[in-house]
């Protein structure tokens, strides 16, 4: 196949190479990604195929033409290296671009130009041949060792080629991509047919040399007309088409040039490419034109966000719209937010410091606080003085880590005043993109609190009403069978006597138990009650003796409470004051005890407690008083010094008191005698 060229063939393959090495210059220069670098060398092997062969249509010198020689050869295994390794990123076959698999095929590159270099020491390749005779020989001086080579190059440009072609059948019918990879499968596709044409002898010339400019030209089309590697990621089909989020690719014109199979079932019109935006989808405008960053709309009963990425460079003017179908999404946080908006608990969200960033409407009803006016505040503002270290330091405990999660109970103040116990649990949430936060669930416990506690005293009342009847009824009921025994034989008044007496004191104990259960522990309808009235009403209800009453309380002044049960207080406090406070060895603690009674006798007072109506009043007598080491024992049910006491009068006091959310203590008189102090604020 001999043929002699001109120097207008010469020049015209020197031009071909610079326009692929320029390529090769250019790719490298405006893109940035790694997948580039292959699709460089191959635009880089083919100046390399193709400039030498120019020169060698004009030069005679043999040692420059085996340079060149070698050079052509060297190119065609860059190229078809180059190649197939860009088909490789271009597809998405990411499993193939591990070092460990990519590293064996440039090891084999890399040999096949040590052995095209060698050739003279070896003469593996091909035999010496005068290289202006023929262009490209392929058969007249080459040896078997080549013919490897070119199934070598051949394979790898074939599959190249064939992975185009698979990308392109997944391009169809996706507009400016299935031009573009039309285009990618034709240019490398065009000198390979000419090559294989060549080869098989069925035309003169090879024509693959001149094929490689028609690659170029192709190529500059498909980067500047259909901006191939600009709108289209490397690996599409697996990237965008199977993406949940809508993509419309409009170019500077506002006309859809591309989308993805999401965004079109958000779409009315299935041929949406080259129509305008305001025809396909007119609420996105206002992104277009720069009015908005985000938007929000229904669509084919859909709820649609929507937000724009604007394409501007040197080679490419457009923009991407992003569609995110969020129907599902605002349903479920309008289902969390009607939860949270209508429990009972209130959610609190905090930052780190503890200052409040939400709470949930629920706080106005438990706390009486609008939920706008607790946002910026901290957290700890509300909590009791006595609770908060502990609060702020399980708080900090939860932040520090490892802990997610801790639990609480403590007192929060209403806006009334009042203190509130909550219990609840707060789990860190700082590293969730949604909350970024630490979220607290409170609940209002208080009233269940308050009926525990009510149960124990139930239950330590009824265990007391228990030992009471198993045990101190028998007492007197015993001694009154002894004696009724005695009075069958004896007839005795004494004996007698010594029967009533012990009905007596079981009738008093029965009644301190009543008065005991009719007494609870709360008030149910507490009402202002005139403490004067209800001091002199127990005092002439009482035995007194020779006792006297010094009641000091202004006449008018009221409390919050029950009458009857604070009639039974003071009944309580003087009985023991009069059968006590005047004796030589007092009981100090039983309203029913009596020892022998002084000739002396006692004065009772009744004064506001430190001289001041707001905090309490105060009942004390001129008695012996109560010891410092029985003190502590006087409100116990059941203590008494004295035989016939049952040891329930100051338990009964106690109860009242307490169940008037007052507090009572006992201490020495002004005078020497008992003092008890009732504090009502």
């Amino acid at each position: 196949m001999t043929q002699e060229f001109t120097t207008l063939h010469a020049l015209s393959l020197v031009l071909i190479g610079l326009l692929n090495l320029a390529l090769a210059v250019v790719v490298l220069r405006t893109r940035t990604k790694a997948d580039i670098l292959p699709l460089s060398a191959f635009f880089a092997g083919i100046a390399l195929w193709t400039i030498p062969q120019g020169f060698l249509l004009v030069e005679t010198d043999p040692t420059v033409g085996f340079a060149l020689a070698k050079t052509v050869d060297s190119g065609a295994v860059i190229m078809s290296t180059g190649l197939f390794h860009f088909a490789l990123s271009y597809a998405g076959r990411q499993h193939w671009l591990s070092l460990r698999r990519l590293g064996p095929l440039y090891l084999v590159t890399t040999g096949w130009i040590v052995l095209t270099w060698t050739n003279p020491a070896h003469g593996l390749m091909h035999d010496p041949i005068q290289f202006t005779e023929v262009l490209l020989p392929v058969e007249a001086y080459q040896n078997p060792t080549y013919w490897l080579y070119v199934l070598y190059n051949w394979g790898l440009s074939a599959g190249g080629i064939y992975l185009f072609f698979l990308e392109y059948l997944d391009a169809r019918g996706s507009g400016v991509y299935h031009k573009q990879a039309r285009l990618v499968v034709l240019a490398p596709l065009i000198p390979g047919f000419a090559n294989v044409l060549a080869h098989n002898e069925v035309t003169e010339l090879n024509y693959s040399v001149w094929g490689f400019g028609l690659t170029g030209l192709l190529i500059v089309i498909a980067l500047y007309q259909y901006r191939w590697l600009d709108l289209v990621p490397i690996a599409r089909d697996t990237v965008i088409e199977g993406m949940r989020d809508g993509y419309l690719v409009v170019d500077d014109e506002r006309r859809v040039v591309d989308r993805n199979p999401a965004a079109q079932s958000l779409l009315d019109d299935e041929n949406v490419v080259g129509k305008t935006i305001d025809t396909v989808l007119p609420e996105c405008l206002p992104l277009l034109e720069g009015s908005v960053q985000e938007l929000t709309f229904d669509r084919n009963d859909a709820i649609v966000d929507a937000s724009v990425s604007v394409v501007d460079d040197d080679q490419t003017a457009g923009a991407v719209l992003t569609l995110r179908d969020v129907t599902e999404q605002r349903r479920a946080e309008k289902r969390f937010q009607a939860l949270i908006e209508n429990v009972s608990d209130v959610v609190t969200v905090v930052d780190e410091d503890g200052t409040i960033t939400y709470t949930s409407p629920s706080i106005e009803t438990v706390l009486g606080y609008r939920p706008e006016d607790r946002i910026g505040e901290s957290l700890f503002r509300v909590v009791h003085n006595d609770d908060r270290p502990a609060a702020i330091e399980e708080f900090n405990t939860l932040c520090e880590g490892p802990r997610m999660e801790t639990r609480f109970e403590y007192r929060v103040r209403h806006r009334d005043g009042s203190w509130l116990v909550f219990e609840g649990i707060a789990v860190d949430l700082r590293d969730n993109d949604i909350v970024g936060g630490v979220v607290i669930n409170s609940r209002d416990v208080t009233e269940r609190n308050d009926r525990e506690r009510e149960l124990e005293r139930t239950n330590r009342r009824l265990d007391e009403f228990a030992g009471v009847i198993s045990h101190d009824l028998r007492t007197p009921l015993g001694i009154a069978r002894t004696y009724v025994r005695f009075a069958e034989s004896s007839t005795s008044q004494e004996d007698f006597q010594a029967i009533r007496d012990a009905h007596d004191r079981m009738e008093a104990m029965i009644t301190n138990l009543l008065t005991m259960a009719r007494a609870g522990t709360t008030l149910e309808d507490p009402s202002p009650i005139e403490l004067e009235s209800v001091a002199t009403d127990a005092w002439a209800g009482l035995k007194t003796e020779d006792a006297t009453l010094e009641c000091e309380l202004d006449d008018g002044w009221t409390v919050l409470g029950d009458r009857d049960q604070l009639l039974h207080v003071f009944e309580n406090l003087f009985q023991n004051s009069v059968e006590h406070g005047s004796t030589a060895s007092p009981e100090g603690g039983d309203a029913e005890g009596s020892l022998d009674l002084s000739t002396s006798p006692v004065t009772v007072r009744v004064s506001r407690l430190d001289g001041d109506a707001d905090r309490g009043f105060v009942v004390e007598d001129d008695g012996v008083g109560i010891p410092t080491d029985q003190r502590e024992f006087v409100f116990e049910r059941g203590h008494t010094t004295s035989q016939s006491g049952t040891g329930f009068g100051l338990a009964i006091v106690r109860d009242v008191v307490e169940a008037h959310g007052w507090e009572i203590e006992v201490c020495e008189g002004a005078d020497g005698g008992a003092r008890f102090e009732i504090n009502t604020y």
